[in-house]
């Protein structure tokens, strides 16, 4: 073979092969972007699906349990617990949500739509906050029953895993970014029933609320959600300023 026929022959072969990987990586495209599409079809799918479950029945009351677990804790599992509480939250479209911890002692995180108060009778104290600067997570929650496509609108959402024999699990990271909040992360059953909520902040401690009955309470009014200062209590206007 001669000089030319054998440079002739090694152009084909590149070519060749550059065809072949051409071709391998316009198929690689091809059938990864319905992946791409299908991570966000599921955000979609699964809050259209809470939509549709929760968004008509007006009020909701949830028994809920609270526990608090540091970075240093979750490293250690299931042999250390964590600060725990429990009681119920009680939500009215489009934002007044009312929280009433009953254990270990009774306190109310009460969110009117103008305010955020946190009441404690033990102390007869209550705190005043600016709805805007402290009600963001507790916007989470009236935003994941009642009209979780806002959602879309102050997070960046992921599914990290769909239902096989598990839950979704969502991740919600705030964009644009919170102060005392990392992310966020959402497990919900196949029949789009939130029953998890995770907040983490920045240095891994995790707020983690288990939602353990949800159910629709018609007879809840705005005057639920009204607070007026009982006699007696010491108001503190936002303790961080």
């Amino acid at each position: 073979m001669d000089l030319q026929t054998e440079c002739d022959l090694g152009r084909f072969m590149e070519e060749k092969r550059y065809k072949i990987l051409a071709g391998c990586a316009i198929l690689a495209i091809i059938l990864l972007l319905p992946l791409w599409g299908e991570c966000q079809e599921g955000v979609d799918h699964i809050l259209n699906g809470i939509h549709n479950r929760y968004g008509g029945v007006g009020g909701l009351v949830i028994n809920y349990r609270r526990e608090v677990k540091t970075k240093t804790m979750s490293m250690l599992g299931g042999r250390v617990k964590g600060d725990l509480a429990s009681g119920k939250i009680y939500l009215l479209p489009p934002n007044l949500l009312r929280v009433e911890q009953e254990k270990p002692r009774p306190e109310t995180v009460l969110a009117d739509g103008q305010a955020l108060w946190w009441i404690i009778p033990e102390e007869k104290k209550v705190y005043q906050y600016s709805s805007d600067q402290f009600g963001q997570e507790l916007r989470v929650l009236t935003d994941l029953w009642q009209a979780p496509s806002r959602l879309k609108n102050r997070f960046n959402i992921k599914v990290l895993s769909r239902p096989s024999d598990n839950d979704f699990l969502m991740e919600l990271i705030p964009n644009p970014p919170w102060e005392q909040v990392d992310r966020i992360r959402l497990q919900i059953t196949k029949k789009f029933t939130p029953q998890a909520l995770d907040i983490i902040n920045p240095i891994g401690t995790t707020t983690r609320f288990y939602f353990d009955a949800i159910k629709p309470a018609h007879c809840l009014s705005e005057k639920n959600f009204q607070f007026v200062v009982p006699e007696g209590y010491t108001v503190i206007h936002d303790p961080s300023q």
